[in-house]
């Protein structure tokens, strides 16, 4: 049995500015292959939208998307950190 699979993450900067670098990266991101990826930016929220053919498909896509978003959040606080200094 394959199960068709969908997921939703939304994600809030502290910035537009942030938002807007981070939509721009994360719309370079192809070849997921089984899997199918929408954006969408609204003001700093970003939602991902993930549509997989199967879980194995899904998790990988949403790992990767995330893993992402981990390096966008350090990138952001690392800025934040050098302007207060």
């Amino acid at each position: 049995m394959i199960m068709k699979s969908e997921g939703r993450t939304r994600v809030r900067f502290d910035s537009v500015h942030a938002a807007d670098s981070a939509e721009h990266a994360l719309r370079q991101e192809k070849g997921f292959g089984r899997s199918s990826v929408q954006i969408a930016r609204d003001g700093r929220t970003i939602t991902i939208i993930v549509n997989a053919d199967d879980v194995v498909a899904f998790r990988a896509a949403m790992n990767s998307l995330l893993r992402n978003m981990q390096v966008f959040e350090s990138i952001e606080k690392d800025i934040t950190e050098k302007v207060l200094k």
